[in-house]
């Protein structure tokens, strides 16, 4: 090994980018052996081995042991943390549940997004040899590189984020899913979780997120763990799952944003949709015109300040799907600050009489584009329809 020691750093780094592919793409057993021969050659390939770590596991707590098993070096790099399972039954008390994460959370001193990932159907086939209570090293895959570039060995990039859960997930690719709800930067509604509720078979009398992280209320956001993506699915013949996305917040707010989100990649997976709720305060209209033509029922929030373009991409969606019959938009800035009923408002109800008269014509393109969505026999709704709410989300985002 000294001779590997004297090689330039940057022949390093390319022999480090290259062990780490290959070792994520099947080419190569996991590396742990290398790490053991030199305290050099492990602080410089910890970061790459370590940078994202998925599980595949029955239960998220089993992960734990192995947290606390590979050591601060390595603890030190991970970034990314996704927690795979199929069940929710908790085997460690609520009591306990707590101080356990908590401890593990502070150990991991560089984290930046924890995303549990509930598939019931998804049966975790491991040999019991390689679970996580015989053999904890053996239980964790690396995903590949978050960048293969050497000069950012020593952090992900700046792309990285919660989107290419979706975008790289193979089991989402192969399935034929038709119902999906999905909320970016902000915890989902509970309104939206109820028909769900008795397909995941999840206790009704606490939360989605105490459900699936097995966490009390509010655990995640005493650690800065900001809820940034959230993605129910259900596939025909009824097969739901579950993803969380948290994303830690920086001590500095003006450092470390978070990047936007990549919507069309995440619908480019999902072509066959039936049902789709989205919500995501940071984000304009454009994702209207990369809709499925598939589409039967819409509910949608964003931000847009500029009417023309909203009412352009609502052209284009009426074009783009056309066996639509329900939608429902809630379009910020412009339904912020209207007192609308519950529900929201049918279109053909008209503009309330209280809005400014500038707003009005301001807006006008949009409010004609919906009725032309709504002459073709499509049940239109605007504002605050049910699940939604564009302020309050604008509130959470700090704008």
């Amino acid at each position: 090994m000294p001779s590997l020691l004297e090689l330039p750093q940057e022949l390093r780094d390319a022999i480090w980018v290259e062990v780490h592919s290959s070792a994520c793409h099947g080419h190569l057993p996991l590396p742990y052996d290398i790490l053991r021969t030199s305290k050099r050659i492990q602080q410089e390939l910890a970061p790459y081995l370590y940078q994202t770590v998925v599980f595949h596991l029955h239960r998220p707590f089993q992960a734990l042991r192995w947290i606390h098993a590979i050591g601060p070096l390595n603890r030190s790099c991970i970034r990314r943390l996704v927690l795979k399972f199929s069940s929710i039954e908790a085997k460690v008390p609520l009591d306990n549940a707590s101080d356990v994460w908590s401890s593990s959370i502070e150990s991991l001193p560089h984290l930046e997004t924890l995303t549990y990932e509930y598939d019931p159907a998804n049966i975790n086939k491991q040999d019991s040899t390689n679970s996580i209570e015989h053999h904890p090293a053996l239980s964790a895959h690396f995903a590949s590189a978050v960048s293969l570039n050497p000069k950012m060995r020593k952090g992900p990039s700046k792309h990285d984020d919660a989107d290419g859960i979706l975008s790289s997930n193979s089991n989402h690719k192969d399935r034929t899913i038709t119902h999906a709800v999905l909320a970016i930067d902000d915890t989902i509604p509970e309104v939206l979780v109820l028909p769900f509720r008795s397909l995941l078979a999840i206790n009704s009398s606490i939360s989605l997120e105490q459900n699936i992280t097995g966490l009390p209320p509010g655990f995640l956001q005493e650690h800065r763990l900001r809820a940034s993506r959230t993605y129910l699915f259900i596939e025909n013949p009824q097969r739901p799952s579950v993803t969380l996305s948290y994303r830690k917040s920086p001590t500095n707010h003006l450092s470390n944003s978070h990047p936007p989100p990549n919507i069309p990649a995440m619908l480019s997976v999902l072509p066959r949709l039936l049902y789709l709720r989205l919500g995501c305060p940071t984000t304009n209209s454009n994702f209207l015109t990369l809709l499925p033509p598939t589409l039967q029922t819409l509910d949608v929030a964003f931000t847009d300040a500029d009417p023309e373009r909203v009412a352009a991409n609502l052209n284009m969606l009426h074009q783009r799907c056309e066996q639509l019959f329900t939608f429902a938009v809630s379009v910020s800035p412009l339904h912020d600050n209207n007192d609308l009923p519950d529900g929201g408002r049918q279109i053909n109800e008209g503009t309330p009489e209280r809005e400014e008269e500038d707003t009005r014509k301001e807006w006008m393109p949009f409010w004609k584009a919906l009725r032309d969505i709504q002459a073709t026999g499509v049940r239109v709704w605007e504002g605050e329809v049910p699940g939604f709410k564009s302020s309050k989300w604008r509130r959470q985002a700090g704008e």
